[in-house]
């Protein structure tokens, strides 16, 4: 990832189209992001802790500060039913 990426809100990020194909190339990367994805809605269930989304959408890379609720059917669900393809989800970081 060279670009950086734009903050946006999380209700901002309701507003944005997806396409569809994952955006992490190997296994590894993949097997990475889900662990952390879980990780990341564990604690935000939990303790209610705020994480960084990277994402990238067709146009450009952006970044949320948020908590997950839910990892379900391909998506992590943000509060207000905002959803984010896991596919096209770059890193989760603890802030």
């Amino acid at each position: 990832m060279t670009e950086q990426p734009i903050d946006i809100t999380r209700l901002d990020t309701a507003a944005l189209v997806f396409p569809s194909g994952d955006v992490l190339s190997n296994e590894y990367q993949r097997t990475k992001r889900s662990k952390r994805i879980h990780s990341a809605t564990y604690v935000g269930n939990i303790r209610h802790e705020k994480v960084a989304i990277v994402f990238q959408t067709e146009t450009a890379i952006f970044k949320v500060q948020t908590t997950i609720w839910l990892n379900y059917g391909g998506c992590i669900y943000l509060k207000g039913n905002i959803t984010i393809p896991v596919e096209r989800v770059l890193s989760v970081d603890w802030l």
